[in-house]
C-alpha cells in the first residue's frame, strides 16, 4: 500500500487503456464507468462529458476509487491439465479535482493525447471543451504483477 505508484504499477498502467471509475453521490449513491485514463507517479486523470454522472458525483463528493485490471486462465483457452490463473491489478483510490482550464489542464491534456491518438480527431475535444479530473492518490493497492 502506498500513495505513488511504484515502477511495476506505472509500467502495468502505461500498458492498459481502461479504468473503472467508481464514484458516489452525496447521497452514497454509487456510480461506476469506464474511463480512458493518463497517469504520473502520484496522479491519475481522465476527461467525462460536462454534464456525465461520474462529474457531478465528484461535485458532491471528491473521493473516488478506480481499478485497471486484467484476467486471463488456461481454462479459457481449452488447457487442460492445469488450473493457472494470471490475475493483475492496481487499484487506486483518492480525491479528484476537477479542471476547466490553465496549465495543469494543458499538462493532462496534453498527456492524455499522446496516449489516446483518437482524442487528436475528436473535433469536440479542444482544449477547454471538456472538464479534466485529476486524482491525488491517497491509496494504491496491486497485485501479479510480478
Amino acid at each position: 500500500m502506498g500513495t505513488n505508484l511504484n515502477s511495476q504499477e506505472l509500467d502495468f498502467l502505461g500498458k492498459n487503456y481502461i479504468a473503472r471509475l467508481a464514484t458516489s453521490s452525496l447521497m452514497s449513491v454509487p456510480h461506476i464507468s469506464p474511463i480512458y485514463y493518463g497517469n504520473t507517479r502520484d496522479l491519475v486523470f481522465f476527461t467525462t462529458e460536462k454534464g456525465s454522472r461520474k462529474l457531478k458525483d465528484i461535485e458532491e463528493n471528491n473521493q473516488v476509487s478506480l481499478v485497471v485490471d486484467t484476467f486471463d486462465a488456461d481454462w479459457l483457452h481449452q488447457i487442460s491439465g492445469t488450473a493457472k490463473t494470471y490475475e493483475k491489478a492496481v487499484v487506486i483510490s483518492g480525491r479528484a479535482a476537477i479542471h476547466l482550464n490553465g496549465s495543469p489542464y494543458m499538462e493532462m491534456y496534453k498527456e492524455l493525447l499522446k496516449k489516446y491518438p483518437d482524442y487528436q480527431a475528436d473535433k469536440h475535444w479542444e482544449p477547454g471543451e471538456l472538464p479534466i479530473v485529476k486524482i491525488v492518490i491517497s491509496n494504491v493497492v496491486s497485485w501479479g504483477l510480478n
